[in-house]
């Protein structure tokens, strides 16, 4: 599927839960303008993922002997110099499982290779997203929280709703500027209702169900019918207690917040100072301040490792 056609069937599906600030979405959806204007069905013109991330990472990742900081971003190299940092991109739009877009699913993998690779000490998450596809998040934060080696989060210019969620879960989470945008915790469903469009060009949709299905869909359909109530309650709400729970077991020190607080009903912040002020994040730094730090800890947890490992060796 290409990336057009795989943002049309999750915005106009039943499971369009977001974690998402408008901005990501609005991206998304001109993205999909674009496809509908040109009928680009091949996607070819839309590199991968990993193929983007490749381009932009290249002189962000160039450390030198000299301060002997190393990154890398193939997690299971038996290559790569011992005591490296596993860098993780997390940009632009989240989705659970794709190739042309950030994939949470992909992530948990980079993660679990990282973190069984001896030679890496620590990872590093640049994110730089105002969020996105709210499934598979909680598996995202339970392989964070079960890692052992340490977690650095360096946020650029956004860090919003899903892309929160994961960044949170840094030792030590950063923004690079002033005005860089963090927050927007919480939950919505913003999809396409393209039966209209379809009709239109003369597709006439036809649906009955099953005496006994009465409740088939019933929720999705009342949605678009403008009674929103039962599909809030039942799969919005939900979620949104899940994001909150998931922030506050992160980062502790946002639970001296009142619960009616700004940053627990979507509000977004500025980093510095109401983002700093709220404890969403920790303060600002430089990017090879930011490497420095996440090297620090790295070496930090190899230091503890091979200490418990002489000690096993004398018991």
């Amino acid at each position: 599927m290409n990336p057009y056609l795989q943002l049309i069937s999750l915005l106009s599906s039943a499971s369009a839960r977001f974690f998402c600030s408008e901005a990501e979405l609005a991206a998304a959806l001109f993205s999909v303008i674009h496809f509908a204007d040109k009928f680009n069905f091949s996607g070819e013109d839309y590199p991968s993922y990993k193929a983007r991330m490749a381009l932009e990472s290249v002189p962000l990742l160039a450390s030198t002997p000299e301060r002997e900081i190393y990154t890398t971003t193939d997690y299971s190299s038996d290559e790569i110099k011992p005591g490296s940092i596993a860098y993780h991109p997390v940009k632009g739009l989240i989705m659970a499982d794709s190739y042309w877009w950030f994939s949470s699913k992909q992530f948990v993998q980079d993660l679990t290779a990282a973190e069984a690779n001896p030679s890496i000490n620590a990872h590093f998450l640049h994110v730089k997203s105002g969020g996105g596809e709210a499934w598979y998040l909680d598996e995202v934060a339970k392989t964070l929280i079960g890692l052992d080696k340490p977690v650095y989060t360096l946020v650029e210019k956004v860090a919003a709703s899903a892309a929160y969620y994961i960044g949170v879960h840094g030792k030590v989470v950063k923004a690079l500027t002033q005005n860089d945008l963090i927050g927007s915790i919480g939950t919505m469903v913003d999809g396409l209702n393209i039966m209209g469009y379809l009709e239109k060009i003369g597709i006439t949709r036809i649906r009955e169900v099953a005496t006994r299905s009465d409740l088939k869909n019933k929720k999705y359909e009342d949605l678009l019918k403008g009674k929103p109530e039962q599909f809030i309650r039942e799969e919005l709400d939900p979620l949104q207690q899940q994001f909150e729970a998931a922030v506050r077991a992160a980062r502790p020190q946002l639970n001296d917040l009142p619960d009616d607080d700004p940053v627990f009903r979507g509000e977004s912040f500025y980093a510095s100072p109401p983002a700093i002020e709220k404890t969403l994040i920790d303060g600002l730094t430089s990017f090879d301040s930011a490497l420095a730090e996440t090297d620090a800890m790295g070496k930090e947890w190899a230091t503890r490792r091979n200490n418990r490992k002489s000690l096993m060796s004398y018991l």
